[in-house]
C-alpha cells in the first residue's frame, strides 16, 4: 500500500487568504518526496477555498523527483472539458507521467450547488458532465483528430498537444462508495470509465465490499482490472492522548468542512502504534493507496512524526 499526504493547501488559506504560508506546502511536498510518499490535493474554488490544484501540482512537479501527484478529488464538471484535457496533459508531461487523477462529482450541499453557479456550470448535470470529460479526454489524448458534439461545446477534427506522458494517459480513479453508501450508478461509472476507485470515510469491511462490487462492474463492461487501484482518503492525528487527538480532529474537520458532513469509517487517531494498526486494516482490506490528511494546524510536526514513527511499518522489501 502506497502512502500519500494531502498538501495543506486549504489549511494555509484558512490561516490567511491574502498571504497564505505557502512554504508550508512546499516543505510538505519535499518531505514526502524524500520519504517515498505521494502528494495529493483537493479541489474547490469558492465553496472551500484553497490553492488551485493543477497549478499547485505543477509547482510540486518542479520541486520533486519521484512522488506521484494526485487529485483527491478533482471536480471536472466545474470546468470546460477541452481546456482541462489540455491542462492535464501538460501537467502529466511536466511531471513525466506522475499524475494520478481522482475524480468526483461533488456533494449535494447548498454551498456546493452555489459553487457550480459561480462557475457557470449546472449542478444537476455534474455526473453526466464528469462522464463526458473522461470520454473526451481519452479521445483527445489518443492523438487522433476528434469530432464530438458536447453538451455545450463542439470539437471538429481537433487535436491537442502535448499528449500525456504515456499512451494510456494518467490513471483515472472515479469516486464511489463514500461513507459506505453504495450507489449503483457510481459503481457502474467506475466499471465503464475508470481505471480504479477513490473513496473516503470507509471501514475496512466497506473497502472489501466496494472492491468486490467494482470488480463485478469491470467484468460486466468487459474491462477486467484485477488488482485495480483503490485510493482511500482518510484523516490522521498523532497524539499519545487519544481523547485529545479525537477532540482536535473533530474541531479541525468542523472548520475544514463548515459542518454538514457525516464523519465515519477508520481514522488514525492516537499514538503511532494505534495509527499503524488502523492503516494496516486498510492495507489488509485491499486498499492500494492512502491519501492522508493531517488534522490540526501543526501540519509539519505531524508529518515529520508520521514519517519517523509510522512509515517504517509500511516499507516492504
Amino acid at each position: 500500500m502506497r502512502l500519500g499526504v494531502l498538501l495543506p493547501h486549504r489549511a494555509v488559506v484558512i490561516q490567511s487568504a491574502r498571504k497564505p504560508p505557502l512554504d508550508e506546502c512546499w516543505t510538505v511536498a519535499r518531505l514526502c518526496d524524500e520519504a517515498g510518499m505521494d502528494i495529493w490535493v483537493g479541489d474547490s474554488i469558492v465553496a472551500k477555498p484553497r490553492l488551485e490544484p493543477l497549478t499547485t501540482l505543477a509547482y510540486c512537479a518542479a520541486i520533486t523527483k519521484r512522488a506521484r501527484l494526485g487529485t483527491a478529488i478533482l471536480l471536472p464538471a466545474l470546468r470546460q472539458p477541452t481546456v482541462l484535457a489540455h491542462a492535464l496533459a501538460t501537467l502529466d508531461q511536466i511531471s513525466q507521467g506522475r499524475l494520478v487523477l481522482g475524480l468526483g462529482t461533488g456533494w449535494g450541499l447548498p454551498e456546493i450547488q452555489r459553487e457550480w453557479e459561480a462557475c457557470g456550470r449546472v449542478h444537476k448535470r455534474r455526473a453526466r458532465d464528469l462522464e463526458e470529460h473522461v470520454i473526451v479526454w481519452r479521445k483527445l489524448w489518443s492523438g487522433e483528430p476528434v469530432t464530438h458534439e458536447g453538451s455545450d461545446f463542439k470539437l471538429t477534427e481537433h487535436t491537442i498537444g502535448p499528449l500525456p506522458w504515456t499512451e494510456q494517459g494518467p490513471p483515472i480513479l472515479i469516486t464511489a462508495g463514500n461513507r459506505g453508501e453504495i450507489i449503483p450508478a457510481q459503481i457502474d461509472r467506475v466499471g465503464r470509465l475508470g481505471d480504479g476507485v477513490v473513496t473516503t470515510y470507509l471501514t475496512d469491511d466497506d473497502c472489501c465490499h466496494l472492491r468486490q462490487l467494482c470488480d463485478e462492474a469491470f467484468a460486466r463492461h468487459n474491462r477486467p482490472r484485477p488488482g485495480f487501484p483503490m485510493c482511500v482518503y482518510t484523516t490522521v492525528r498523532i497524539d499519545e492522548d487519544t481523547a485529545r487527538a479525537e477532540t482536535v480532529t473533530a474541531e479541525f474537520l468542523k472548520k475544514y468542512y463548515g459542518g454538514g458532513v457525516n464523519f465515519r469509517g477508520l481514522m488514525g487517531l492516537g499514538a503511532p502504534s494505534a495509527v499503524i494498526d488502523t492503516l494496516k486494516r486498510y492495507e489488509a482490506a485491499g486498499v492500494t493507496d492512502l491519501c492522508i490528511r493531517f488534522a490540526g494546524t501543526d501540519q509539519l510536526p505531524q508529518l515529520e512524526r508520521f514519517i519517523r514513527d509510522v512509515t517504517p511499518a509500511f516499507r516492504h522489501s
